[in-house]
């Protein structure tokens, strides 16, 4: 019989309460361990090595120092049909990966802007920027020129600012400079935004 100490019961109720799926692998990738929400999202993979999901992100990533040491965190990603930030800490012997669900957050997002007065287009350009979207990806999305984006999130941000609705639920990358208020009452008064631009 196991006991719990404190700090297993923190962690755990720390996973539990942030919607926290976890799958352990060995070092080649077979997997060891899932909870039931990795389960639920990957399908039953016990003793099968995986390739897809977070396995197909982690080998795509070029930029990681040592393969076998240390965390990456890939956030916004479609994962079986679903968005979630994944993190995946790294030893030689294990590849724990952690997936926090993100769809009902991007739902609450679209809605809490939903009476900003934008347009259709405005709205696209918003759901692909709560998604983490580069400019440069939502202009190839959407198959218009940097420029025109540009002007979109100007209008996007003015309508924000106008109406005094907070902007909390976008990047920090893309209010850090804007002077829009990032939540009630934050961010100064007279600041005019302007778009950030993501390369």
């Amino acid at each position: 019989m196991e006991t719990s100490t404190p700090e297993t019961t923190a962690l755990h109720d720390a996973l539990v309460d942030g919607a926290v799926a976890v799958c352990v692998k060995d070092g080649n990738g077979r997997v060891l361990m899932q909870d039931a929400r990795c389960r639920q999202i990957c399908g039953e993979r016990s003793g099968t090595v995986c390739s897809d999901g977070c396995m197909a992100l982690f080998a795509a990533d070029h930029d990681r120092q040592w393969r076998d040491w240390g965390s990456s965190t890939y956030g916004n990603r479609l994962i079986h049909g679903a968005l979630y930030d994944v993190t995946m800490i790294c030893s030689p012997q294990r590849i724990t990966t952690l997936l926090q669900p993100l769809d009902e957050r991007q739902h609450s997002a679209l809605a809490h802007y939903a009476h900003a007065g934008l347009t259709a287009r405005e709205q696209e350009v918003l759901a692909l920027a709560l998604r983490g979207n580069t400019n440069a990806e939502i202009g190839t999305h959407l198959g218009i020129s940097r420029a025109t984006l540009r002007t979109h999130l100007n209008r996007i941000y003015a309508k924000l600012r106008l109406r005094g609705i907070s902007t909390e639920f976008l990047p920090g990358c893309r209010t850090r400079d804007l002077g829009v208020m990032r939540s009630a009452g934050d961010g100064p008064d007279d600041a005019t935004p302007t778009a950030v631009v993501r390369a």
